[in-house]
């Protein structure tokens, strides 16, 4: 297998050799799983700084490209959620590499549960952080295959009055959540789609043919409608 011609993506590289991402036998080998496709960016992602802070430097750099397509010359201030638990790192590491940029970005923290205090403002609120309505939203997660925890969240924003302009995962299983989500108004930005994931892999030679194709086969199989 060989990787020429097919230009290196430093981020896919470091997931691949942090073991994030796994593919084929891989997947039986580290997790006993008999998936052809496995992706957890969790606990091997959170003792690596250095490669959250690429994947953050990484989507605050997509959202960058998203707001100069989408927004002119004004654009609103920004702020980005993460989905509990995965996401939550990711977008606070999203939020700390802006800080030094034209663009930075304000952070909040979604929480699994509400809050159990006696009472207060926040005595029942899943949200922490300012609820500012002249900020844009963006609500990240690390994959987007059926987009239900998306729904939650956004229901959940909803209670503070805050309201989600967009979604932006780190991988999209191209499984319908994504077109579910924008029916409903939650445009969803990515970036990488599953597809292009296992075909780079492929093309560089960390994975063969067959390998590649009962992946994609795999997330093919199911759809969310």
């Amino acid at each position: 297998m060989s990787s020429a011609g097919v230009p290196a993506d430093p981020l896919l590289d470091a997931l691949w050799n942090k073991g994030l991402i796994l593919i084929g036998e891989r997947v039986r080998r580290e997790y006993a799983l008999r998936t052809p496709i496995f992706i957890d960016l969790r606990h091997k992602l959170y003792d690596d700084l250095d490669l959250l802070g690429l994947l953050g430097a990484a989507l605050h750099g997509e959202l960058v490209r998203i707001l100069g397509a989408d927004s002119g010359p004004a654009i609103a201030r920004q702020q980005v959620i993460g989905i509990p638990d995965t996401a939550t790192p990711i977008a606070l590491s999203l939020a700390l590499q802006s800080q030094q940029t034209a663009l930075p970005v304000a952070y909040g923290q979604l929480r699994k549960k509400p809050a159990t205090y006696p009472g207060g403002e926040w005595g029942m609120s899943a949200y922490m952080g300012t609820c500012d309505d002249t900020r844009e939203i963006t609500l990240i997660d690390d994959v987007m295959a059926s987009g239900r925890t998306k729904v939650w969240a956004i229901d959940e924003l909803k209670k503070d009055g805050l309201d989600v302009k967009r979604i932006l995962v780190v991988v999209d299983r191209e499984q319908g959540g994504d077109r579910i989500l924008s029916e409903h108004g939650y445009p969803v930005h990515r970036l990488y789609r599953v597809s292009a994931l296992i075909e780079y892999y492929r093309a560089r030679g960390n994975i063969d043919a067959p390998t590649a194709a009962a992946a994609l086969q795999h997330v093919q199989a199911k759809r969310f409608s």
